[in-house]
C-alpha cells in the first residue's frame, strides 16, 4: 500500500493520540481535529472530514503494513483505544519525512554552540548519521557493512506525557513503586518536580509528601499512576542543576561530597577523556605513565561499580574508606571464582 505523505502523518497523528496517556479515549472529532491542526494550522472542518478520519481508522485496523492496529471503540468513555496497550504504529519514513528530517538537522547545527544543545547533541549526532546513509538503507544485505546500535525502548516511558503534564500542572501524583532491591510494594504521595533520563531509562525527582523528602524514582517500576486532585507549590529551594552538582549517575544522596582519587592505565584514560565520567573530572599525568584522575561527587554504589568495571586497571588512593572497600569487595569476588567448582 503506497502511502502519500499527509496520510502518514495522519496516521502517525491518530496513533500518538490513542496511546496518550494524559487525554485517553480521543473520540473521532478529536482525531481529526488534531490531524487538521498538524497538517493545516486550524481546525475548523475545512481541510479534513470525519469521512476521512473514518477511512484512515479502517485503514489502520485492515492493512497488514500497520501491523492490524488493535483499535477499538469504548462507549463509556466515547473514544477510540488499543485493546493490546503495547502496541504502536511502525511506519516507514517517505523521502518528504527524510527531507523534512534533513532540513530539521540543518537548523539545530545553527545552535550546536548553544548551551541547550549540548543535553541533545549526541541525539541529534545520531539522527544525522542514519539520515546521511538513509539512500542506502534499502540496499541488499546491508547489514553485513553497518549495524547500529540498538537501545531497548525501557518500561515506564509510556507514563512520561501524564507526568509531564502534572509537572507542568503542580498537580500532585499517586502511584505504586516497587524497587528492585527488596521486590515489595510502596505507595507514594508525590508532587512531581523534574523527569530526567539517564542510561536510556526514565526517571521522576520531586517530594515524597508523606515523609516530606526529595526523592528519585524510575518510571519502570511504577504503576497505578494518577492524579490525585490536589495542586501544590514547587519547592523555592529546588534547582535541578544544584540537585544533581555532585551526583554520579542518577543518585541522589545525603552525603557530603568529597574528592575521589584513582589512578588508570593510559588505554582506560583515553576513554574517560573523550566521555568524561563526571563534570568535576581532572586528569594529570604521573611519571610512571599512569594517570591520576580527581572526581568531586558524592560517593554513591553507581561510583563503586565504574570503579570495579575497570578491574586491574584501576587502583583507588583516596578516600581510605573507598579504597577498602573496593579491596574487600575484589577479595570477595577472588574468593567466589576459587569456590566455584562446575
Amino acid at each position: 500500500m503506497a502511502l502519500n505523505k499527509y496520510a502518514a502523518i495522519r496516521y502517525r497523528i491518530i496513533d500518538e493520540c490513542i496511546r496518550s496517556r494524559s487525554k485517553p479515549w480521543p473520540t473521532k472529532e478529536e482525531l481529526r481535529s488534531a490531524c487538521e491542526e498538524a497538517l493545516y494550522g486550524s481546525s475548523n472542518g475545512s481541510n479534513i472530514s470525519l469521512s476521512t478520519i473514518e477511512k484512515d481508522l479502517w485503514a489502520l485496523k485492515n492493512e497488514s503494513v500497520f501491523g492490524y492496529a488493535p483499535i477499538a471503540f469504548n462507549r463509556m468513555h466515547n473514544g477510540y483505544y488499543y485493546t493490546d496497550s503495547n502496541f504502536s504504529l511502525d511506519l516507514p519514513l517517505t523521502p518528504e519525512d527524510i527531507d523534512l528530517i534533513r532540513l530539521a538537522l540543518h537548523t539545530l547545527n545553527h545552535f550546536r554552540e548553544s548551551q541547550v544543545f549540548h543535553d541533545l547533541e549526541t541525539a541529534v549526532n545520531k539522527i544525522q548519521g542514519r539520515i546521511m546513509l538513509a539512500d542506502r538503507l534499502a540496499e541488499s544485505n546491508l547489514e553485513k557493512v553497518i549495524q547500529f546500535e540498538a537501545v531497548p525502548e525501557s518500561k515506564g516511558h509510556e507514563n512520561l506525557p501524564v507526568l509531564l503534564d502534572a509537572i507542568r500542572n503542580n498537580h500532585e501524583t499517586e502511584f505504586d513503586y516497587t524497587p528492585y532491591i527488596d521486590g515489595r510494594p510502596r505507595h507514594y504521595l508525590y508532587e512531581p518536580y523534574l523527569l530526567k533520563e539517564h542510561k536510556n531509562r526514565w526517571y521522576l525527582v520531586g517530594k515524597d509528601t508523606v515523609n516530606d523528602k526529595i526523592r528519585t524514582l524510575g518510571l519502570d517500576r511504577m504503576a497505578n499512576i494518577r492524579l490525585t486532585g490536589n495542586t501544590f507549590m514547587p519547592a523555592d529551594d529546588f534547582n535541578p542543576d544544584h540537585f544533581f552538582r555532585h551526583s554520579f549517575g542518577i543518585g541522589t544522596y545525603t552525603g557530603i561530597p568529597e574528592e575521589i582519587v584513582f589512578s588508570l592505565d593510559a588505554i582506560q584514560t583515553q576513554y574517560i577523556l573523550s566521555n568524561p565520567l563526571h563534570p568535576s573530572q581532572k586528569i594529570s599525568e604521573l611519571e610512571s605513565g599512569l594517570f591520576l584522575v580527581k572526581l568531586f561527587v558524592t560517593p554513591s554504589e553507581e561510583l563503586k561499580m565504574q570503579i570495579l568495571s575497570y578491574g586491574a586497571k584501576v587502583v583507588v588512593i583516596s578516600p581510605d574508606w573507598l579504597r577498602n572497600e573496593i579491596m574487600a569487595t575484589l577479595s570477595k569476588a577472588s574468593d567466589a571464582y576459587k569456590q566455584w567448582s562446575w
